[in-house]
């Protein structure tokens, strides 16, 4: 294991823009409909009973509209919602932007299914490539 320097060039700027992107990105997909909201709460807190998890540090078993609106608040820096309380919400939409918004700051990103089918299709191509450079090289040496 190597000492990080203070010099790499590791980009951790990125890191500084992710609380406002996740919010923004989770703003899209929850909608501007307050009834909307309401319903994506009661949705949200299906999730986490089902899922046997809490959204919140304290005691409460579920959210309340108050708290999806501060998590969605661009300028609420005091709540913001944790690991558990994004992937609830994540199921809850059916929207996976809120969590690609963290992995990019990872330098990663999400694989949808089809980006899956176009992985293993290139990976296919690949190799029956290589299959018929070695059925050539059989072929010459024959």
């Amino acid at each position: 294991m190597r000492q990080a320097s203070l010099f790499d060039d590791d980009d951790h700027g990125r890191l500084s823009g992710l609380l406002p992107a996740t919010r923004a990105a989770m703003n899209r997909a929850a909608g501007a409909d307050e009834t909307g909201r309401k319903l994506l709460v009661d949705r949200i807190n299906a999730v986490a009973q089902a899922a046997g998890v809490r959204l919140t540090a304290g005691n409460a078993k579920a959210i309340s509209k108050d708290t999806l609106d501060k998590w969605l608040n661009p300028n609420d820096r005091d709540h913001t919602p944790g690991i558990l309380a994004l992937a609830a919400f994540c199921v809850a939409t059916r929207e996976v932007s809120p969590l690609r918004e963290l992995l990019h700051a990872l330098g990663l990103d999400v694989m949808t299914d089809e980006d899956r089918r176009l992985r293993d299709y290139g990976r296919a191509c690949l190799n029956e490539r290589e299959a018929r450079k070695r059925k050539k090289m059989l072929e010459d040496s024959i």
